[in-house]
């Protein structure tokens, strides 16, 4: 069944191929230079190896302005100082927003957070609301204590460890270190006392949530791609890790509404933001909902994994 699955994609993308060929063929644009591409792949098959080193062979072809085709998405490769400039200075506005991806879309409630929104009216009040009310001066000095704490923690353990003259795995206790920061900077919650935060659960979650985002998937390139994404059990992958991250989001929230919560230290990411939903009025352009803030709790658990690579 699969195998006839695969076959009837094949034809249809085929039949797909001729169509777009045919009504684009008298294009006068003035496309940068690139390798000769093939049906349906596209360029695909001149990836062999590591990408970026494949990337840097064609471009001294090619040029340093580059137009490949991965299945059926354009994508224009940059590789000059002189290009890359035009790209993010005078033509930024143009080129600043990131592919919207299958599983960038689900993981942000659907680009709901700041990293993934396109540009817009709504990245720009996310990004004023991230400015004015969560990262400005006076919340991130109000904060200063939480990572003294947490960096003195980390190079007690470090010290305690060479006296022992024990090893210390770095990945795991830089990320403990950076995921403590964040959980009480972002949900107000101790890592190492936490009922229902799990450091080790929240370790595999984000890791998971970022090599997902990272996968190859058949949607992303080709129409008719999710059948590809069903047999090879990406998509049935994408739903568990969403379903286990709302879950984890869920509980967040949850434990923020309840009913005479004592705030323990200053207010917390979720708390300003849930306070910021509960007095916006009906009349603004932008309203701040519930998946705006699990897009930006997810945003936050990925950069927790992002900083910890960056950090080693």
């Amino acid at each position: 069944m699969s195998t006839f699955l695969c076959f009837l994609w094949l034809t249809l993308l085929l039949l797909v191929t001729l169509i777009f060929r045919k009504k684009f063929k008298t294009s006068k644009l003035n496309h940068p230079p690139g390798p000769r591409k093939l049906p349906i792949i596209g360029n695909l098959h001149n990836l062999e190896g590591l990408p970026h080193k494949c990337l840097q062979k064609l471009s001294k072809i090619h040029g340093p302005v580059m137009k490949l085709h991965f299945g059926f998405v354009p994508i224009v490769i940059i590789s000059s100082k002189q290009a890359a400039e035009e790209v993010l200075k005078t033509h930024d506005l143009d080129c600043c927003s990131r592919p919207e991806t299958v599983a960038t879309k689900k993981i942000s409630y659907n680009f709901k957070d700041i990293g993934f929104a396109p540009y817009g009216e709504e990245w720009r009040s996310l990004r004023k609301l991230a400015v004015m009310e969560l990262l400005n001066l006076k919340k991130l000095n109000s904060f200063r204590y939480i990572r003294e704490e947490e960096n003195d923690l980390f190079v007690k353990k470090l010290s305690e460890a060479s006296k022992k003259h024990s090893p210390v795995n770095l990945t795991k206790a830089l990320f403990t270190l950076i995921a403590s920061i964040v959980c009480r900077l972002a949900f107000g919650q101790n890592l190492h006392e936490s009922e229902f935060i799990d450091e080790d659960g929240m370790e595999e979650l984000a890791s998971r949530s970022e090599k997902l985002q990272g996968e190859f998937a058949f949607s992303n390139y080709f129409p008719g791609g999710w059948i590809v994404d069903i047999i090879t059990g990406q998509s049935k992958s994408l739903e568990g890790l969403f379903s286990e991250l709302d879950g984890f989001f869920n509980q967040v929230l949850d434990e923020h509404l309840k009913p005479g919560r004592r705030v323990l230290e200053s207010p917390d990411v979720v708390d300003v933001m849930i306070d910021m939903m509960n007095k916006q009025g009906e009349d603004g352009h932008f309203q701040l909902t519930t998946d705006h803030i699990k897009g930006v709790i997810s945003y936050s658990m990925v950069s927790v994994q992002n900083l910890d690579l960056s950090a080693m």
